[in-house]
């Protein structure tokens, strides 16, 4: 929520909420719709953690409530689809700092 709340006022800016179909359920849902998250984040969820897979972000050796999880990523992707900024890490204690973000995203035209 903090990067949510750093980038209000960043119209064009489209953040995209990647779960495993696994981590998808109604304590999960009140969560997001509590808090108000669909207002500006899409959540969408990953069948079989495919695209979590692809993209090598499938935790190895999870837990079992960790199942098809991915480690936390985030990534900036500019209007022609090209990743200007990734963030891959292994510990979900750990967030990026919204300044560092927010200065990938300035460098982008």
């Amino acid at each position: 929520m903090e990067l949510r709340q750093a980038f209000a006022k960043v119209d064009d800016l489209v953040i995209l909420y990647v779960m495993a179909e696994n981590q998808i359920n109604a304590k999960t849902l009140r969560f997001i719709d509590e808090a108000q998250l669909r207002e500006r984040i899409y959540f969408i969820a990953d069948p079989e953690s495919r695209v979590i897979t692809d993209l090598g972000l499938l935790k190895q050796d999870p837990e079992p409530i960790e199942v098809g999880v991915a480690h936390p990523a985030s990534y900036l992707i500019d209007r022609r689809g090209t990743i200007r900024f990734a963030d891959v890490r292994s510990d979900f204690h750990i967030w990026l700092d919204p300044k560092t973000l927010g200065d990938a995203l300035a460098r982008i035209d």
